[in-house]
């Protein structure tokens, strides 16, 4: 009953919408995804933000995770196979749980884990059923930034932290370097994606301790070599591009939610991923080119 009166407002608002429910989702959280990385990042660079910003921001830090928690229930409504439908009702349902209170962040990252990880698998069998390497190829992508989510967040919840933290941040950061696989790639896109890496690669040799500050603060990274956090910013950089100039609204909002949401090691990043897992498999357009 609850969810069909949920797909009924769904639908009812996208006759009344420009934006599609499934780029509406995408928007909502990479604008809280994003929002919040920022914020951390200039919050701890060298300098002070005005006092009223801070305030505000801090008022509002706590709710951040509606954005991708919503998203989740959003494209729930749009998924056909019943597995992806309930893991993303359900991850987007326990994302709100955590505003009840800081108590029931354990539950809601179990039900994060559990949501992203039925909504997976389904996805992965949907892909097997194809027995193309194309689709093995996505199922795989999809398995590793799923497996991201799962490594960081129980390191969080104290679970062998020491071991799964740079775990966690090796799979979540070798997802993206792996986007293209998801969404084609092209000899233009790549070479836009060479070139953010040799940036990053750059910024990271002249000033690494300012650097090693943003990837840790900003986008959660720990324990990873460089040359991963370079191979992550090129991939995810290559797939940006390529959806970005074959107009796929849709998969470009994935994969900026992928760079924006890093090492899902909190659960705004890991509903972020979560949902950029779901617009990227289920974006319509070619694989390769």
């Amino acid at each position: 009953m609850a969810d069909s009166r949920l797909e009924a407002v769904v639908a009812r608002l996208s006759t009344e919408s420009p934006l599609s429910t499934r780029t509406a989702a995408g928007v909502l959280a990479l604008l809280s995804v994003a929002a919040t990385t920022l914020y951390r990042i200039a919050h701890n660079a060298p300098g002070t933000l005005p006092d009223p910003l801070r305030e505000f921001v801090t008022v509002l830090l706590p709710v951040g995770v509606a954005g991708p928690a919503l998203a989740g229930l959003l494209l729930a409504t749009t998924a056909d196979a019943p597995g992806e439908r309930i893991g993303l009702a359900f991850a987007g349902g326990f994302g709100l749980v955590a505003l009840a209170s800081p108590m029931a962040w354990l539950p809601a990252a179990t039900g994060v884990v559990f949501g992203g990880g039925l909504a997976t698998v389904s996805r992965v069998r949907r892909l097997g059923r194809d027995a193309s390497v194309a689709s093995i190829r996505r199922a795989g992508v999809v398995t590793v930034l799923t497996a991201g989510v799962v490594v960081s967040l129980a390191a969080t919840a104290g679970v062998e932290t020491v071991t799964l933290r740079p775990l966690g941040s090796g799979l979540a950061l070798f997802g993206v370097a792996l986007v293209p696989l998801l969404v084609g790639m092209d000899r233009a896109s790549l070479t836009v994606g060479a070139l953010a890496g040799l940036l990053t690669y750059g910024t990271a040799a002249s000033i690494p301790y300012v650097m090693g500050a943003v990837l840790l603060v900003g986008v959660g990274v720990v324990g990873a070599p460089l040359a991963l956090v370079v191979l992550a910013v090129g991939g995810g950089v290559a797939g940006l591009a390529h959806t970005l100039r074959r107009g796929r609204v849709d998969a470009a909002l994935g994969t900026g939610l992928l760079l924006a949401a890093g090492v899902p090691g909190t659960l705004i990043r890991a509903l972020g991923v979560v949902v950029a897992v779901a617009l990227l498999v289920d974006s319509r357009g070619g694989e390769t080119a």
